[in-house]
């Protein structure tokens, strides 16, 4: 076994890391050490990402079953979301509303590894307050949709290319600058909508995994990763160097399709409002709820979010 300052060469030459603070820890990170063996300690080859004007169905099916990131140019030109989704609008049509919020410290979402994430329900108003007076909040605003706010799907229109999907969900996300998410990736889908302000991407292909450090199977959060792409520190997660991310930045109007179990990091570059779906088909709509099935069982809030919270339309004391 290699010591731990010998982690990137044991890896290369085909043999397991060593334990550790951040070397094998679980079964998960067992499993990605085999992983790298096969592959020879090869990571995947840096991919570019292209932009395309709206396609058609059978154009985006083709970067669909090929897994593939893309950029798409002019699917939220017609949405009334682009007009309807400025904080005076906002606060004009919902202001007196709930809305689910996940604390933030620092701009940055908080989540535990072993409970996943907290919602908590607060008036949107008071939200809209913070905002408004060019503050961040301590929360970072993520609507499921049709919860609490339906009357957002009015602003948007179902893209046809997970119109007829089995398996669909959606979320309207609001935040200050500087609000960001930590490393993760999602089973289903994902369609994501620029609508208001920038906001900056770091993605990894999904067999970047074995270098990526992912929670173990059995935590809170099993879909995210305990390296941060922005602030990279190699001493703890060495075997991350051998990664390199594909940064980009959405502007409004901008939709990024992220296909199923693509890595991403994201953050408000400047107050954001966005949009997005996820979907899933066939054998992939059977492993989404799956999942679903055991985040209910285990209490995981990222799913019971709605039968948490108090009735609709209260205001919380």
């Amino acid at each position: 076994m290699a010591p731990d300052g010998e982690v990137d060469q044991a890896v290369v030459g085909g043999r397991l890391p060593a334990g550790g603070a951040d070397g094998i820890r679980s079964g998960r990170d067992l499993f990605d050490a085999l992983v790298r063996i096969i592959h020879r300690g090869r990571p995947p080859r840096p991919l570019a990402i292209e932009r395309i004007a709206r396609p058609s169905i059978e154009r985006f099916e083709v970067y669909r079953k090929r897994s593939v990131p893309v950029l798409i140019d002019g699917l939220s030109a017609d949405w009334p979301a682009r007009s309807n989704w400025s904080l005076a609008r906002l606060r004009e049509r919902f202001a007196d509303r709930l809305i689910s919020v996940i604390p933030t410290r620092q701009g940055r979402l908080c989540t535990d590894v072993d409970t996943g994430v907290a919602f908590r329900a607060m008036r949107f108003g008071d939200y809209l307050d913070v905002l408004e007076r060019g503050e961040r909040p301590d929360s970072y605003l993520i609507e499921p949709g049709n919860n609490w706010i339906p009357e957002l799907s009015d602003d948007v229109h179902v893209p046809e290319y997970c119109r007829n999907a089995a398996w669909r969900n959606t979320r309207f996300w609001l935040s200050a600058a500087n609000t960001s998410a930590p490393l993760h990736r999602d089973v289903a889908e994902n369609l994501f909508f620029q609508i208001v302000g920038r906001k900056r991407f770091f993605l990894y292909p999904p067999a970047a995994s074995p270098w990526l450090y992912s929670n173990p199977f059995r935590s809170g959060l099993p879909n995210y990763s305990r390296f941060d792409a922005e602030a990279p520190d190699y001493d703890r997660f060495p075997l991350s160097r051998e990664v390199r991310p594909i940064e980009m930045v959405l502007h409004p109007g901008d939709a990024l399709y992220l296909p199923s179990r693509w890595w991403h990091q994201t953050r408000s570059l400047e107050l954001s409002a966005s949009y997005n779906f996820w979907w899933a088909d066939g054998a992939l709509a059977l492993m989404v709820r799956a999942a679903e099935f055991v985040k209910r069982k285990r209490g995981l809030e990222i799913y019971g979010l709605e039968s948490r919270l108090p009735v609709r339309g209260a205001v919380p004391q």
